[in-house]
């Protein structure tokens, strides 16, 4: 942790610590602790590796890399999981002191196996808003969507409903983001990619060149939350 805080930009002269370049730390993607789905272990950790994150850079932003799922804090709120836990806690997780902001993720067609495109359509909409609900009202910090994609490796996939899924998902924060207090003003698909790089393809990839409809909303969507600021 501290080599990697203090390192030296090769180019630049900068501590990594001092970069103003640098927008966060993420502590984890994705962390999960399912031999332990108190979320005792994971509450434990986040403690311990925010305050050292901290005790070396107080210049940055700290957010955990959590998906998103709701544990035992708040028991109620299980209702907006896929039917399952993974040892993290939305609420009590995000609640740390030095955590600045939150995390979540969207991958239903991994999530739901099975299910129809309906099914899932009403499973993002209910994630999301249930997270920006909570951001705002309990967390009181701010919320980014900082990973969703479509798979085409999924059944019944097309760049169309790719385009459509994405589509709702950026009119959904956008509409958060026009709001004074509205605490969820950003997001990010996993994964671009340029051409050339299929060695790297997982099935999430958006290539820009190959998809110009997919390029036109994800630019839309660029240009109008920046109009914002």
């Amino acid at each position: 942790m501290q080599a990697m805080l203090t390192r030296v930009n090769s180019i630049t002269g900068v501590p990594y610590k001092d970069d103003p370049t640098i927008f966060a730390w993420e502590l984890m993607n994705e962390p999960r602790c399912q031999s332990d789905l108190s979320g005792r272990a994971i509450q434990e950790w986040i403690v311990e590796m925010t305050a050292e994150v901290k005790s070396y850079d107080k210049n940055h932003l700290l957010e955990v890399g959590l998906e998103g799922f709701y544990g035992e804090s708040m028991p109620e709120k299980k209702q907006y999981n896929p039917g399952y836990q993974v040892g993290t806690d939305f609420i009590s997780n995000n609640w740390i002191p030095g955590v600045d902001f939150a995390t979540i993720h969207l991958y239903p067609d991994q999530w739901m196996p099975g299910s129809n495109d309906q099914a899932q359509a009403n499973f993002v909409d209910r994630w999301i808003q249930a997270h920006i609900l909570d951001s705002k009202s309990v967390l009181g910090k701010p919320l980014l969507v900082t990973e969703f994609g479509k798979s085409s490796r999924s059944a019944g996939y097309s760049v169309g409903a790719r385009d459509s899924y994405f589509g709702n998902i950026y009119n959904t924060i956008y509409s958060c983001a026009r709001t004074s207090d509205g605490p969820c003003a950003g997001e990010l698909f996993w994964q671009l990619m340029a051409q050339g790089m299929d060695n790297f393809s997982d099935g999430y990839e958006v290539v820009l060149e190959q998809s110009p409809s997919s390029a036109a909303i994800i630019a839309q969507q660029s240009h109008r939350l920046s109009a914002l600021s």
